[in-house]
């Protein structure tokens, strides 16, 4: 069985990582077995939940069916590359090469070109699990998170590293054995670089063929798992009058890649009552300024429901809850619970704790 995948996406502020844990924790009190992933490089998520992450999953304390963990790409790279290596030699031979160390060093802020692989490698791992939540990188950067099936494809797939491992076969000094359009770009590498340097990466693309291969596969689960039908895509915004600027570019992106929203999350509103209760009191000399203040943030969130209304499939306005300062874990709970209820219709098999 597929797990529900629950991604969720939004601009920097709008509480999308706390959303991201509370709803995690929610879920799990449904009798969910729930895994959490952070894919922004800032690391929030460790904040949102009191708790060091890793790059492996870690059980969250006070919360035994869900299990967390950061995005680390170095971490990641090097644990794929052990594992798919059992030539010990090769592998000694592929952590010294150059252009590993740099590859490395380049991924380290690549953080979502391999998350993709690292949700089907979580499943791989944890076959029992029911939904993977994920927290992505704020504003519309995220998005790179879901092509990154199609640019690793491309990477793995390029004409260079072919013509790279046939350097391998043929011996970096006999390029002849390559067609001509390979012999001119590998012959010009090596003009520029030096052909110790062209063999060196030669030797890395060979020696990485395996892993880069095996996480091309996950890439490829990860492409089918985002298209499923049970695959929620949550666009958290704020309702301050740039959240609905904020989603509907965000929700054109998605569009880009053939993705839809199935949700828009509406974080943080002013109870909409308020409006009528403040125009039928009467208001204290010195009170004008917060008034003011009021009046524009609840026309600010009515506007933004409005706009957001005429392409979003569901709406689901979140109050907001000061109480998160104070008492962390119940009010992530409970602010969960709150989102779980309101998505549960809309989301094939979810069980939402009363």
């Amino acid at each position: 069985m597929t797990p529900r995948l629950h991604v969720l996406l939004g601009a920097g502020g709008v509480g999308k990582t706390t959303l991201a844990a509370g709803y995690a924790l929610a879920l799990s009190t449904a009798g969910h077995r729930v895994g959490l992933l952070g894919i922004d490089p800032s690391r929030r998520l460790q904040d949102a939940l009191g708790v060091e992450l890793a790059d492996l999953d870690t059980q969250i304390p006070g919360a035994r069916a869900v299990r967390a963990a950061i995005v680390q790409p170095h971490q990641a790279l090097q644990r794929w590359v052990r594992e798919a290596c059992t030539d010990r030699g090769a592998l000694d031979r592929l952590e010294q090469n150059p252009f590993f160390t740099a590859l490395g060093d380049r991924l380290a802020t690549a953080t979502d070109v391999l998350a993709a692989a690292r949700i089907v490698e979580w499943v791989e791992r944890d076959p029992a699990l029911t939904d993977l939540v994920v927290d992505t990188a704020p504003g519309v950067s995220a998005i790179d998170f879901l092509r990154s099936p199609r640019h690793i494809e491309a990477l793995v797939k390029s004409r260079l590293i072919r013509w790279l491992r046939a350097i391998v076969r043929t011996g970096d000094e006999q390029l002849g054995g390559l067609r001509v359009g390979a012999r001119r770009v590998v012959g010009a590498l090596a003009g520029i670089a030096g052909a110790r340097m062209v063999g060196d990466l030669a030797d890395f693309f060979v020696l990485v063929r395996a892993p880069l291969e095996r996480m091309l596969a996950r890439v490829e689960r990860a492409r089918q798992w985002l298209q499923h039908a049970d695959t929620s895509l949550l666009l958290v915004t704020s309702p301050r009058d740039t959240g609905a600027v904020g989603a509907a570019e965000l929700a054109s992106a998605l569009r880009a890649e053939g993705l839809a929203p199935r949700a828009v999350i509406v974080n943080r509103m002013w109870p909409p009552e308020l409006a009528a209760e403040l125009a039928s009191i009467a208001i204290p000399s010195n009170a004008d300024a917060f008034i003011a203040y009021a009046r524009a943030q609840l026309e600010a969130q009515a506007a933004v429901l409005a706009a957001v209304e005429t392409w979003a499939p569901m709406i689901v306005a979140l109050p907001s809850r000061p109480i998160l300062i104070e008492a962390r874990r119940p009010a992530l709970v409970e602010l969960g619970l709150a989102l779980s209820r309101a998505l549960s219709p809309a989301i094939p098999g979810l069980r939402s704790a009363s």
